[in-house]
């Protein structure tokens, strides 16, 4: 028997407006070519959502894509989960990402990335890791 690890937290894109016209498809684009199966550990699209209504405006300043699972000792493979983050992070237009780990046997974790967007939209963003524990073993 193995303990468990809650992993969740949320990214804040740009949403589409006139400094940033293709936004909004670009990240839906990045977020559709998360695969639905992966090898562990895994990181794959129905983790993920991003917060959008047509009735009320969700996207004041930002769009929120947030994300979370439950996982069965992940922290042994913790750095190897974090380059897939990292990887798909490059690919969305946003300004911050936060990710918690939440670990029965290591205690809580908080991660945190932030970009400076470059002068056109266009992935890859360059996004700098805040800091935070990246390997347990």
């Amino acid at each position: 028997m193995g303990h468990r690890t809650i992993v969740y937290g949320h990214v804040l894109l740009f949403p589409s407006r006139e400094a940033w016209p293709n936004a909004d498809e670009i990240n839906a684009n990045a977020l559709q070519a998360l695969p639905e199966t992966d090898e562990w550990p895994f990181l794959v699209r129905s983790m993920f959502s991003i917060s959008e209504n047509q009735n009320v405006n969700l996207a004041y300043e930002y769009r929120v894509l947030h994300f979370g699972a439950s996982y069965k000792e992940i922290e042994f493979e913790w750095d190897e989960w974090l380059q897939k983050f990292e990887r798909f992070l490059s690919t969305l237009l946003g300004v911050t990402a936060i990710v918690h780990m939440e670990s029965d046997h290591f205690g809580n974790h908080a991660y945190e990335w932030v970009c400076q967007p470059p002068a056109e939209p266009l992935p890859p963003m360059a996004w700098e890791f805040q800091g935070g524990q990246r390997n347990f073993t």
